[in-house]
C-alpha cells in the first residue's frame, strides 16, 4: 500500500478525533474568590487523593483555586468541565471542609 496514502489517511484520523476533544481554554482573571475546601478524588469506599491547589495550606494560592474550582465544576453552559468525575462510575471528586 503506499505510504503516503496511509500517512495521510492517519493524519486525517487523528485531526478529526482531535478537533472533537480540543477547545480553547482561557484563564478568567476576574473570577470571584471561592470559600476555601479540599478537593479529593474518591477511588474506593477508603481511598482517596487530594488534588487541585491547597488554597486551606496556603492562602496565597486562592487565585490558582479560583481557577482550579471553575474548570473542574463550571464549563461556560457545557454543564461539568470534568464529566468523568460527575458520573457515579468510577473515580469521584468530593469535597471537605479546610
Amino acid at each position: 500500500m503506499n505510504k503516503r496514502l496511509v500517512f495521510g489517511g492517519v493524519c486525517l484520523v487523528i485531526a478529526v478525533l482531535l478537533s472533537f476533544g480540543a477547545t480553547a481554554a482561557f484563564a478568567d482573571p476576574d473570577l470571584n474568590n471561592v470559600l476555601p475546601h479540599r478537593h479529593f478524588i474518591k477511588i474506593s469506599a477508603t481511598e482517596t487523593v487530594e488534588v487541585g491547589p491547597r488554597v486551606c495550606d496556603d492562602p496565597s494560592l486562592q487565585s490558582a483555586f479560583n481557577q482550579f474550582h471553575n474548570n473542574l465544576h463550571v464549563s461556560a453552559g457545557f454543564g461539568p468541565a470534568a464529566p468523568g468525575l460527575h458520573d457515579g462510575m468510577g473515580g469521584e471528586i468530593v469535597a471537605t471542609p479546610c
